[in-house]
């Protein structure tokens, strides 16, 4: 059941074995696997309920109609825009659906030299494969691969640099590419398409327009969810109280420390909204002798991890490079230069292709977290991290050189050009300055980090909260490093572990 809140016109009290804060990749899937093992499910999702015709293709209608904030949430100085999804489904309604497993190595590191037992590849694989399965991951064959992919391949296999077609979670894809304006053609395997109607028909009540104000506690376990309704049929502003046994946190790694904090939970290892980890993102553009027209087609079929190392005794470092794509909106935003030299790039849009760079991050930021608002979020590149930045430009330049790109835009603020091959002496002198090249981040993590120790973490290997009973969260606040890859995949599996903790100790709880 999904409720409609055009029709509340008073206060709302449910009760339910769970209720879940977040309908997003963590979220989705706790509902879902707890709904079915027979369990009692209230879903509370703070954005609206699309469907259907509300996918209308528009940048100017989608963006504040999917995204939080409008689009994207600035750091405090300005230097990483961090895109967030707001609706039933969250962020995977708009994702570009690459499905990436986080390397082997990376688990191993986690499971081993962090203490998290049960998250080597070997234990994990089972939930991967479920979550896979039900989104109908699948790779993508070579006819998939669109004219912004096929060059990154061609320049990185002609520099023998190693790559692949990524898993994608498309059924019968059409091809319009607006993949990150939502599907009107509902072809996605996102979480409004697979496990949110999962969970409805397993019994689950779902709650969109409703933000979550406080996660109620008593002696030390949960009680409840309080929230206020933002939509109403008499425009009153009404409250929604969900008592529930077990608690799953799922709001996303900005949102759900806001609610901890707003909820005064305790927090003894000082670490909520810490740890933070953007995975930041910068767009190398490169114009060709021939129309591109990267706005066709699977915007990302193809990945390179030449260099992306980790595991052993460290969590690694590097970068993935994937294709980068945007519609005229978003495009402009990410472009250098202003004025005159801005609209020359605008106008060049047909023949530009691009590669987005995905630091594997080191750095670690933090929200400015206060009792109301939301979080302010504080992250500024350390040394390692841009040095791999500019490695990784160099890189990029150089395979769309070898891809046949007559010159490259560099990611700056003013047009900084490189015009031939092996010419890149001006990242080195550009360097990284404040807010200069402005970074993207689609894939914040890190702020309730997962540990065996609580003294230096907030929920144990399961997801519960050292210090709060019946709590858990299920979002990629729980990572205890950057997950080095697109992380849907990675937060869907962990939420199915959870919910299988959840349910395989259901005496423990309910």
């Amino acid at each position: 059941m999904i409720l409609d809140t055009a029709t509340i016109d008073a206060d709302v009290r449910l009760r339910a074995d769970v209720c879940v804060v977040g309908s997003g990749a963590g979220g989705a899937v706790a509902a879902a696997e707890l709904a079915e093992a027979g369990h009692s499910v209230v879903l509370i999702e703070d954005g609206p309920y699309l469907h259907g015709e509300a996918f209308v293709q528009r940048e100017e209608v989608m963006y504040p109609r999917l995204y939080r904030e409008g689009g994207t949430k600035a750091t405090a100085d300005y230097t990483v825009l961090v895109s967030q999804g707001r609706a039933v489904g969250g962020s995977t309604v708009a994702s570009f659906c690459l499905c990436v497993r986080p390397p082997r190595p990376l688990l191993g590191y986690w499971a081993r030299q962090l203490g998290l037992s049960g998250l080597e590849h070997e234990a994990m694989h089972p939930f991967f494969r479920k979550v896979e399965k039900r989104i109908g991951a699948q790779r993508l064959v070579p006819e998939q691969v669109n004219g912004n992919s096929a060059k990154l391949q061609q320049g990185s296999e002609k520099l023998g640099y190693r790559g692949y077609l990524p898993l994608h979670n498309r059924v019968d894809c059409l091809l319009t590419g607006y993949c990150a304006l939502g599907c009107t053609y509902d072809r996605k395997g996102d979480m409004l398409t697979t496990y949110v109607p999962a969970a409805s028909r397993a019994g689950a009540v779902i709650v969109p327009d409703c933000q979550a104000t406080q996660v109620r506690i008593d002696a030390g376990r949960v009680t409840g969810v309080a929230g206020v309704f933002q939509r109403s049929r008499d425009g009153a502003a009404h409250t929604l109280d969900v008592a529930a046994k077990v608690i799953v946190l799922a709001a996303g790694a900005i949102n759900s420390p806001r609610i901890w904090r707003q909820s005064r939970l305790p927090d003894p290892a000082a670490a909520v909204g810490r740890n933070l980890r953007l995975q930041p993102q910068v767009v190398v553009t490169a114009l060709y002798p021939e129309p591109i027209e990267s706005w066709k087609g699977i915007p990302q079929g193809y990945v390179v991890d030449e260099f992306l190392s980790v595991g052993g005794r460290s969590a690694g470092s590097g970068y993935l490079l994937v294709p980068a794509f945007a519609h005229p909106v978003a495009a402009a935003s990410m472009l250098p230069g202003y004025g005159a030299e801005h609209r020359e790039l605008m106008e060049l849009y047909p023949r530009l292709g691009a590669i987005a760079v995905l630091l594997h991050d080191h750095t670690r930021g933090r929200l400015e977290l206060e009792a109301t608002g939301p979080p302010a979020v504080s992250y500024r590149l350390g040394d390692s991290d841009e040095e791999q930045l500019l490695d990784a430009l160099e890189r990029a330049t150089d395979i769309s050189f070898a891809a046949g790109a007559e010159k490259v835009f560099l990611p700056y603020n003013q047009v900084v050009t490189v015009t031939k091959r092996g010419a890149y002496q001006v990242i080195r002198e550009h360097g990284v300055r404040a807010n200069d090249p402005l970074f993207f981040s689609y894939q914040p993590q890190g702020t309730l980090r997962m540990g065996a120790d609580r003294r230096k973490s907030v929920v144990d290997p399961n997801g519960e909260a050292h210090a709060v009973r019946g709590l858990f969260v299920a979002d990629a606040s729980v990572f205890p490093t950057s997950v080095a890859v697109p992380a849907q995949v990675t937060v869907m599996a962990l939420a199915t572990r959870t919910a299988q903790h959840i349910a395989d100790h259901a005496d423990r709880y309910f």
